[in-house]
């Protein structure tokens, strides 16, 4: 095996070249690989700051990178600390950013963490009715629908929303509220199948008095796991049990998925959560920039609502950089810092490259729809701009193959693979395909906002 310090100046060079000089230096310079073998890997970092910074932006980098070398794709990333510059490392730990606190209450239902309350939600015009309706099932014994199914992209507040429900029912009322992701779930659902205790897992769950479950995407392709999810929401329906399930796209748009299944997430309420828009935008960095203890200018707080306008995640993404960069270099956050930092931060020339430009850029060019692009159909005149979709957003966001997947209704990592695997062998063997892959990325890049 390489010596640490030749494999680290490897994923480091790696990394140098895909995320710039500015983040590289803020986040790496002082690191190194202590220590990996076939299943972890663990870095040293000078602070804690650096060790959330890494753990929430670039597990997935890092676990590519060392993976390689080990043929270990979910290689366990871990952190130490160097304290005082004097090489004594502390152990890492789970540790969640800046006000978010941390609870020992029904750990086992639990995902995450994170006290996240619906009181602390900023409502705008893109929330407004979902937020509305999970008040409704928390306020109400019989709310006027049930289920309620929240959709959404990535980042636009559907996990606060599901969280903020759990926690508020845990405070006020004694009921058995259980909220889990459908991975979790599916995890205990296999375990208890391994193990033979199939039936005490399904008197956990079906004794619940409201169920509140995140990411229903992943159930995607899971034939038997749905099938026992189908009983369990069943149960719980009959017995007029609280029912609020969230995901990254609309039941029908879920590929791979029950027919039956999908149409009892739509026996309720549907509800989309779109994008925030920029008073809403404001509103958030506002509630969020008052927790940190550095000082954010009104006019910084507007050029970043209106430089950032995906999701809730990109803006706070914003405050954690802006705030680090103040501190480490012991400078005031004003427009200048703002300027310098977010534009070379989060900028390809100048501009952010989202999910769908690159994806409407291929719908353009391909003439397809976008049903067409995130369904499982095989034919070549759609699988092929699919796959062509796919290498752009690795190529372009830097997105994990899982990533992808999910987003392509939870697509198998492998699948993902083979796609941009098979577009690199085209760009390679084919000039004109190369010629036309790098005049489409460089559309995307210019299009205008």
């Amino acid at each position: 095996m390489e010596s640490y310090s030749k494999v680290w100046d490897d994923v480091l060079q790696n990394i140098r070249e895909r995320v710039g000089p500015l983040r590289f230096n803020l986040w790496f310079k002082n690191t190194r690989l202590e220590s990996f073998n076939d299943t972890y890997a663990n870095i040293v970092v000078p602070n804690i700051f650096t060790q959330v910074w890494l753990q929430e932006n670039f597990t997935n980098v890092l676990r590519e990178g060392i993976g390689k070398l080990v043929n270990n794709n979910d290689l366990d990333i871990r952190f130490s600390i160097v304290k005082n510059g004097e090489g004594e490392n502390i152990p890492t730990v789970n540790i969640t950013p800046f006000t978010e606190k941390q609870t020992d209450s029904n750990k086992n239902y639990s995902q995450t963490n994170r006290i996240l309350k619906l009181d602390e939600f900023v409502v705008g015009t893109n929330n407004r009715l979902a937020y509305t309706a999970a008040l409704e099932m928390v306020k109400d014994k019989y709310p006027a629908f049930n289920p309620l199914f929240i959709h959404g992209t990535v980042g636009v507040g559907k996990t606060h929303i599901l969280q903020g429900v759990w926690n508020k029912v845990k405070e006020e009322q004694n009921i058995n509220a259980i909220y889990m992701s459908a991975e979790k779930w599916t995890n205990e659902f296999v375990y208890s199948l391994q193990k033979g205790k199939i039936e005490a897992f399904r008197q956990k769950f079906r004794n619940a008095d409201m169920f509140l479950i995140d990411d229903v995407h992943f159930l995607s392709n899971k034939q038997s796991t749905q099938e026992e999810f189908l009983h369990t929401f069943n149960a719980l329906y009959e017995l007029s049990k609280k029912i609020i399930l969230a995901s990254d796209a609309h039941p029908k748009m879920i590929g791979q998925i029950k027919e039956n299944l999908a149409s009892r997430f739509m026996s309720g309420m549907v509800i989309k959560i779109d994008k925030p828009e920029y008073a809403t935008r404001l509103l958030i960095l506002r509630s969020k920039a008052a927790k940190f203890d550095v000082y954010f200018p009104e006019d910084v707080l507007e050029f970043i609502a209106e430089k950032f306008d995906e999701n809730v995640r990109e803006v706070e993404s914003a405050l954690i950089t802006l705030s680090a960069h103040a501190k480490f270099n012991e400078k005031k956050i004003d427009m200048q810092l703002a300027s310098e930092v977010l534009d070379e931060f989060f900028c390809n020339e100048g501009k952010i490259i989202k999910i769908n430009e690159i994806e409407d850029a291929v719908i353009s060019y391909f003439n397809i729809s976008r049903t067409d692009l995130h369904s499982n159909k095989k034919t070549k005149s759609i699988a092929f701009p699919r796959q062509v979709c796919m290498y752009l957003i690795k190529t372009l966001l830097n997105w994990s193959y899982q990533q992808i997947g999910n987003y392509f209704s939870s697509k198998k990592h492998s699948t993902v693979m083979f796609a941009i695997k098979k577009v690199n062998e085209q760009i390679e063997s084919d000039k004109q395909f190369k010629l036309f892959i790098e005049k489409l990325a460089e559309k995307i890049k210019k299009e205008k906002r």
